[in-house]
């Protein structure tokens, strides 16, 4: 982990507003739908749970079948 990577940890925590705004709402998206996902929710749990469209449950998802650096 490196120095920015601990920043941002912190500002997650201590700052939620600041941390989402930075980050941008596609970016949030993508990973609730990643967390979903890991909880073997369908394409169809998350588009109605997020309430987003099928296609954007999938595009987050394929986001989350990146490899890892």
């Amino acid at each position: 982990m490196t120095d920015l990577d601990k920043k941002l940890q912190e500002m997650a925590v201590m700052n939620w507003p600041q941390f989402a705004a930075l980050l941008g709402p596609d970016a949030l998206i993508a990973a609730k739908v990643c967390l979903l996902r890991q909880n073997k929710k369908s394409y169809g749990e998350i588009e109605q749970k997020l309430g987003i469209t099928y296609e954007q449950a999938r595009y987050g998802c394929n986001k989350c079948d990146m490899p890892k650096a």
